[in-house]
């Protein structure tokens, strides 16, 4: 028995998947974020936590800094978030599965917190709080606010997305037919699951994940607000790749 009063696992208890496409220059920082949770989390519990590097068909050093850093790399080779999420979803060997952005940082506590919620038996899965670093742009946190405003709402959070290994399989992942937001559709019919379960959805709002938000960056802020207006209009675009150039890379935007 550990300290905790639970039995020892041999097994990962949490698996910390990370989609990455043309990450390297983001990525070792945020395996570094992720290792400095994790040795706060073994404080608590010393299980094993498996650190898991989705490379979506990448083209640069991705691969290579993971492996420097210590992470498990997984291909996928279908340029798409969702298919990458999928992937590291099927790879994964943890009971519990956490999904955090390539270029993301966590509070050092999150991974204590979602091993409480999951292993209480009273949560289906959740998600947290997102806040922006500081020169993130105007924006990115204005919509951001308006979005955590909207999941207050409906009850809902992404940020870094967690459930069981077990419930990810029988949601069957992410739906790939979208190319954009496949995490709000996920997370939402997680929600109802767990509804039918009698478990709860959990939002964290002690521990948060930190965007970067610098893909705003690289479109002109009037092309942001039609970019998203667009969607709000036609949700059906998120299912077509140039509809949702904004998220890949430059050249899928021709």
């Amino acid at each position: 028995m550990t300290a905790a009063g639970e039995p020892v696992r041999s097994d990962p208890m949490i698996s910390v998947i990370i989609p990455a496409y043309n990450e390297e220059n983001f990525i070792g920082a945020t395996l570094e974020n992720v290792e400095e949770a994790v040795g706060t989390y073994r404080e608590k519990y010393p299980y094993p936590v498996e650190v898991l590097v989705v490379n979506n068909n990448s083209t640069d050093r991705t691969e290579k800094v993971a492996l420097a850093h210590g992470a498990r790399v997984v291909f996928e080779g279908k340029n798409q978030i969702a298919a990458s999420r999928n992937a590291g979803g099927r790879a994964a060997t943890g009971k519990i599965i956490a999904f955090l952005d390539a270029d993301d940082h966590m509070s050092s506590n999150l991974l204590i917190i979602v091993h409480e919620m999951m292993t209480s038996g009273e949560y289906i899965g959740g998600g947290v709080s997102k806040i922006f670093r500081d020169n993130a742009h105007p924006l990115a946190v204005a919509l951001e606010s308006y979005n955590n405003l909207a999941r207050r709402v409906v009850g809902i959070s992404t940020g870094l997305i967690y459930t069981t290994r077990e419930t990810f399989a029988r949601l069957g992942g992410f739906d790939e037919t979208y190319y954009a937001a496949e995490e709000g559709y996920f997370v939402w019919n997680m929600k109802k699951l767990g509804k039918s379960e009698g478990k709860k959805f959990g939002n964290i709002r002690d521990g948060y994940v930190i965007k970067s938000g610098r893909k705003f960056k690289e479109l002109k802020s009037p092309a942001l607000v039609l970019t998203w207006l667009k969607f709000m209009a036609f949700p059906w675009k998120l299912k077509d790749r140039k509809a949702c150039s904004f998220w890949y890379d430059i050249e899928d935007r021709k």
